[in-house]
C-alpha cells in the first residue's frame, strides 16, 4: 500500500520521447523497481493499453491525421478508464505514453492545432494528467541507429521527427511536471538518472 502522501503527489507516471528513446525499457525498469520497493503498480501503454486492435490499425497503417488523431483518442478514453481504476486502489500508474505524445506528435510533429489537442486530451482523460513526466532526448541519429523495423508512425520522416522532437522541448519549457533525462546514455546510466529524480521528488 502506498503511503498516502506519495499516493496524492505523484499517482500517475509517464515516460514519454521520440521512437527509439528507450522510454518502453526505463518504464519496466521502473515498474520492477517500484514492485521490489513494495508498491502496488499498474503499468500501461499508449496505444494498445486496453485494445490492441486501436493499436494495430495505428501502426500498420497510414491515417490521414484527424483520423490518426481520433483513434489515438478512443484508445487513450478506454484506457484511462482503467488507469484511475487503478489509482483509486492506490496504485501508481507507470505510463508508456500519455496525451503529451499527441501534443508532440499530432500537435507539434503533424501542425494540428494545439489549443484544440489540448482540450482533446482533457476530454479524454476526463481531466487527469501525468502528476511526473520522464521525458527522454535523443537525437534522430540515435533514433535511426535504434529503430530497425518501422510501424506506420516511425516510417514518418526526419522532418516529422524533428518537430516531434522539438515540440518534447517546448513541453518541458512549458509543464513543470517534466524532467527530462539524457537518453544517449547507456540504459543503467539513464535509469539511475531516473531513480534520482524520483528519489528527489519524494525528499529521500
Amino acid at each position: 500500500m502506498l503511503p498516502k502522501k506519495q499516493k496524492n503527489l505523484f499517482r500517475y507516471i509517464a515516460f514519454e520521447g521520440i521512437d527509439g528513446c528507450g522510454k518502453t525499457t526505463q518504464a519496466q525498469f521502473f515498474v520492477n523497481y517500484l514492485k521490489r520497493e513494495g508498491f502496488c503498480v499498474y503499468f500501461t501503454k499508449e496505444p494498445g493499453g486496453v485494445n490492441n486492435k486501436i493499436r494495430n490499425l495505428l501502426l500498420e497503417e497510414k491515417w490521414p491525421s484527424k483520423t490518426e488523431l481520433f483513434l489515438f483518442l478512443a484508445d487513450r478514453a478506454l484506457n484511462i478508464v482503467n488507469v484511475k481504476r487503478e489509482i483509486e486502489k492506490d496504485c501508481i500508474v507507470v505510463g508508456d505514453r500519455s496525451i503529451y505524445s499527441t501534443m508532440a506528435y499530432q500537435g507539434y510533429g503533424g501542425g494540428l492545432d494545439l489549443e484544440f489537442l489540448e482540450k482533446l486530451n482533457l476530454f479524454s482523460t476526463e481531466g487527469l494528467r501525468p502528476d511526473v513526466v520522464f521525458y527522454f532526448d535523443i537525437d534522430l541519429k540515435t533514433m535511426k541507429n535504434r529503430v530497425k523495423k518501422h510501424d506506420a508512425i516511425e516510417s514518418k520522416g526526419d522532418s516529422f521527427f524533428m518537430r516531434v522532437r522539438k515540440g518534447y522541448v517546448e513541453l518541458l519549457k512549458k509543464e513543470k511536471n517534466f524532467f527530462l533525462i539524457n537518453g544517449e546514455k547507456s540504459k543503467e546510466e539513464v535509469f539511475r538518472s531516473v531513480l534520482k529524480i524520483w528519489k528527489s521528488l519524494l525528499g529521500d
